[in-house]
């Protein structure tokens, strides 16, 4: 039996997305949100482990665009399709704009009927802090 060693919520969010890593931009699908960073689904070929990224994304054509940059931690092979990969970016700065965007976004698109305000403002309260 293997134990979860995960500390803090994941929030899905499943929304498109664009990854510039060393001056290449990169479509994605951003998969989820949590206390210690993002995970993305890019193409298999990615592979930019441990270099500086900054992800765009927004909640549809007329959201304004969340800008956040941060590091590839990890890039993890889909086993069931061999074309893309799952990503684990680690957040490192988000401006206080894009941080009231993410806050609107998750209230409204995260699907998480369980995700009560008082939740999701200790998340986000907990990411700007440890960005800063």
């Amino acid at each position: 039996m293997s134990q979860e060693k995960r500390q803090f919520q994941r929030i899905a969010i499943n929304l498109p997305g664009d990854l510039v890593i060393a001056g290449e931009t990169v479509t994605t699908q951003v998969q989820d949100l949590s206390l210690q960073g993002m995970r993305v689904r890019l193409p298999a070929t990615t592979s930019s482990q441990n270099q500086p990224v900054t992800l765009t994304f927004k909640a549809n054509a007329e959201s304004p665009v969340i800008t956040v940059r941060g590091s590839i931690t990890n890039i993890t092979p889909l086993a069931d399709d061999t074309d893309f990969a799952i990503a684990g970016i680690q957040l490192t700065h988000i401006s206080v704009e894009d941080m009231s965007q993410l806050r609107r976004l998750l209230q409204l698109n995260s699907g998480q009927q369980d995700l009560d305000s008082l939740e999701l403002s200790a998340l986000l309260e907990q990411i700007w802090k440890a960005l800063n």
